[in-house]
């Protein structure tokens, strides 16, 4: 039958029980001199062995390995703080003579301050780096803070009116009279201040693009994309718009005497100040259609 391994230990010394320990903790008190192989152990505050007799928790390799364990387990810093305190109540005193370690050597005296120095100054280098390290933290994560609260756009392109067509491109205050450009992507494109006077740009896509004081006159944009397109002063009229998509574009100030906008989709667009089709000229807050003034 296997005999069943013990993790937890009380130890016995002078008559007085403490526990339960674990196995380290009971190894680690026997190698700093808290207790000796003499000292007594139970599972079970019945039954009472003598360290010596435990295998698991008296098996030391050499006295070398002892000695240097010893010094690292050690808590006390090498230095005599008796000095520095006030003395005890004489209870205490008397349980210390109890449990007093054994002398130190002036070897191990100068290893254990050498080693308590060395523990203070990495310390002391810890705290000096850590509120500097903290600041710095916090200036990155306001950096990326602003980062993603005001991103920096894209420089856009100089103008060039020889790029082919394509989204992105800058035709600010380019010429392109009568051109078929059907079935195109504009998307996003600079195209302010340009005439495309009856150009054929039927089906084609204006997502997003700046269309600004643009000159459409006679244009074909029946079917087109416009989707928060700017439209701002841009001249639209006699402009074929039908079953154009012009939802959230902007047109404000648009002149869009005679256009034709049957059947074209206009949510949330803008016409404040817009000429309709019919002359009229479109009040502020008008949204998604013409909002006439009454004359009065």
């Amino acid at each position: 039958m296997m005999k069943k391994k013990i993790s937890k230990w009380y130890t016995r010394r002078n008559g007085t029980v403490t526990g339960p320990f674990s196995n380290a903790v009971v190894s680690n008190n026997l190698l700093v001199g808290r207790l000796s192989l003499h000292d007594e152990v139970s599972a079970d505050q019945q039954t009472w062995q003598l360290l010596l007799n435990i295998p698991e928790l008296s098996n030391i390799v050499n006295a070398e390995e002892v000695d240097r364990t010893q010094r690292n387990l050690d808590e006390r810093d090498g230095f005599d703080r008796r000095k520095l305190q006030e003395p005890p109540p004489e209870e205490i005193l008397q349980k210390r003579k109890q449990e007093r370690r054994t002398s130190e050597t002036d070897r191990d005296i100068e290893y254990r301050q050498l080693r308590t120095l060395l523990l203070k100054r990495y310390r002391q280098h810890k705290e000096r780096l850590y509120w500097p390290l903290v600041a710095l933290f916090f200036v990155m994560l306001l950096s990326l803070m602003l980062a993603v609260v005001f991103p920096t756009k894209l420089p856009i392109p100089l103008p060039n009116c020889m790029t082919p067509v394509g989204p992105d491109i800058n035709w600010n205050n380019c010429s392109k009279l009568k051109l078929d450009l059907h079935n195109q992507d504009f998307t996003g494109a600079q195209l302010r201040n340009s005439k495309f006077i009856g150009s054929n740009l039927w089906n084609t896509s204006f997502i997003d693009a700046d269309l600004a004081y643009a000159d459409l006159r006679f244009t074909n944009m029946s079917y087109s994309q416009l989707q928060n397109s700017k439209l701002i002063g841009a001249n639209l009229q006699k402009a074929d718009l039908s079953y154009a998509d012009l939802t959230n574009a902007d047109l404000s100030f648009a002149d869009l005497t005679a256009a034709n906008l049957g059947g074209s989709k206009l949510d949330n667009a803008i016409f404040d100040y817009a000429i309709w089709p019919d002359g009229e000229t479109c009040a502020l807050g008008s949204i998604g259609r013409c909002i006439v003034v009454e004359q009065q």
